[in-house]
C-alpha cells in the first residue's frame, strides 16, 4: 500500500477512521469499497430505520450481512473462515437484523434468530468484509454489519472511508502514543505515587501509568497490566475480582518500595461497556458463562491486546518486569512485544457466590493461574 502524503492534520487514514467510528457510533452509514463497486455499510448495532430503509431500497437483492465465525456459529451457520457472509432476504427488518446481531435479550434473539438465519443463503466473503467486522470492534460495537450497494443519490454527503487501511493502522508499528500529562496523586493505598497519562494517537484512547514508591526502572520492575474495569474498579462489582487485584497490586508494590501499574483502556477484555453488559445479561437470561457470552456475540474469548502496555514500559524506561498477574497470555504478549519477562506472581481477590463460576471458567477454560494465597 503506498504510503500516505505527509498531512498537517497528521495520517489521513487516522483522520478517516476517526470519523468513520464516529459516524457508525451515530448510526449512520458510510460508503466503502472500490471504486465501481461503492457500498453502503452500516453497523446493525446502531442502525437506525430510516438508514435501513435507504440500504433497502437500493439492494433489490436484498442486504449482504457479515460477521465474525463465532456469531455465525451462535446462528448455526457454518464458519469456515473468521468472517462470514450471508445474503439476506428482501424483507429483512430491523428487528431481524438485530436478532442476527444477538441485540435483545437471550429469549427474544435465541427465538427469533434462528428462523431467520434460515431464510439467509450463505455466500463467500469478499474484500472489505473483514475490514468492515474490524472497523465495528474499533467502534466497540457488535461485530455484525451490512451492505448495500451505493448509489450516486443515497451516497451523497456520506462519509468514504477506506476499508483496506485498516490493517495497517492495527499493526503493532503503528502504535503512536503521546505522554500527555503526568503528576503526583497520593493513594488510598500509598501517598507515594505518580500518574502517567498516555494517549494513542491512532483513535485518541488514553491509558495510564501509576508510578508507586521508586521503581528502579534500571532493574527488574514490579509490574501489572490492569485492563479497566468500571464495574469492578470503580463500583466495586461482586461478578469478578478485577478491583481487588487492582488495589491489591498498588499494596504489594508499596510494600516492596516501588512498582508500575498501567492502566489499559481495554473495557470488558476489550469488547467495551455496552457489550460487557450485554454478556452479563446472557450470563444470566441464558446461563452461558463468561467466554460463552462474549462468543455469543460474535467476539472472541479475549478480544484484548498488550502492544500499548509493551510501549508506555518502553517510554518510561522499563526493559525488565516481574509480572503480577494471573493470565499466561499477559506474559506471552509483553515477551513477545520485546519486555524480558524475569518473573511473576499470582494475584488474589475474594471469591464470593457471585464471582466463583466466572473465576472457575477463566482457570479452567483460559489457563489462568490459580493465585496463592495471600
Amino acid at each position: 500500500m503506498r504510503e500516505p502524503l505527509p498531512h498537517p492534520f497528521g495520517d489521513p487514514r487516522l483522520l478517516d477512521l476517526d470519523r468513520a467510528r464516529a459516524e457508525w457510533r451515530a448510526g449512520r452509514p458510510i460508503v466503502g469499497g472500490a471504486p465501481g463497486s461503492l457500498q453502503l455499510v452500516a453497523a446493525v448495532d446502531t442502525l437506525r430505520a430510516s438508514a435501513l430503509a435507504v440500504l433497502v431500497a437500493g439492494a433489490p437483492d436484498g442486504l449482504r450481512l457479515a460477521t465474525t465465525a463465532e456469531r455465525a456459529r451462535a446462528l448455526g451457520w457454518v464458519a469456515e473462515g473468521p468472517v462470514v457472509a450471508a445474503c439476506l432476504p428482501v424483507d429483512v427488518t430491523l428487528d431481524d437484523l438485530r436478532a442476527l446481531a444477538g441485540l435483545g435479550s437471550a429469549a427474544t434473539t435465541d427465538a427469533r434468530a434462528p428462523e431467520i438465519a434460515r431464510g439467509a443463503r450463505l455466500v463467500s466473503p469478499v474484500s472489505g468484509d473483514a475490514e468492515a467486522v474490524a472497523l465495528a470492534k474499533h467502534a466497540r460495537l457488535l461485530p455484525t454489519v451490512v451492505f448495500a450497494p451505493a448509489s450516486r443519490s443515497a451516497s451523497a454527503g456520506v462519509l468514504a472511508f477506506d476499508l483496506a487501511a485498516l490493517a495497517a493502522l492495527d499493526a503493532p508499528h503503528a502504535i503512536a502514543l503521546e505522554r500527555v500529562g503526568e503528576a503526583r496523586v497520593p493513594l488510598a493505598a500509598t501517598p507515594d505515587a505518580r500518574m502517567v497519562l498516555f494517549r494513542d494517537l491512532r483513535d485518541a484512547v488514553e491509558h495510564v501509568a501509576v508510578l508507586v514508591g521508586d521503581p528502579p526502572f534500571e532493574a527488574v520492575v514490579e509490574t501489572r497490566v490492569h485492563s479497566a474495569c468500571l464495574t469492578g474498579d470503580l463500583f466495586g462489582s461482586l461478578r469478578c475480582d478485577c478491583g481487588d487485584q487492582l488495589r491489591g497490586a498498588v499494596r504489594r508494590f508499596a510494600e516492596l518500595g516501588g512498582g508500575v501499574l498501567l492502566y489499559i483502556a481495554q473495557e470488558g477484555r476489550g469488547i467495551g461497556l455496552a457489550n460487557k453488559l450485554r454478556a452479563y445479561r446472557l450470563q444470566d437470561d441464558a446461563g452461558l458463562d463468561t467466554i460463552e457470552a462474549d462468543r455469543h456475540l460474535g467476539f472472541a474469548g479475549d478480544e484484548r491486546c498488550y502492544e500499548v502496555a509493551a510501549r508506555m514500559l518502553s517510554e518510561l524506561g522499563v526493559a525488565r518486569v516481574r509480572l503480577h498477574t494471573n493470565n499466561p497470555r499477559k506474559i506471552d504478549a509483553l515477551a513477545g512485544a520485546g519486555i524480558e519477562v524475569a518473573g511473576f506472581r499470582t494475584l488474589a481477590g475474594a471469591v464470593t457466590p457471585h464471582n466463583e463460576r466466572y473465576l472457575q471458567v477463566r482457570r479452567e477454560r483460559a489457563g489462568h493461574f490459580t493465585p496463592d494465597p495471600e
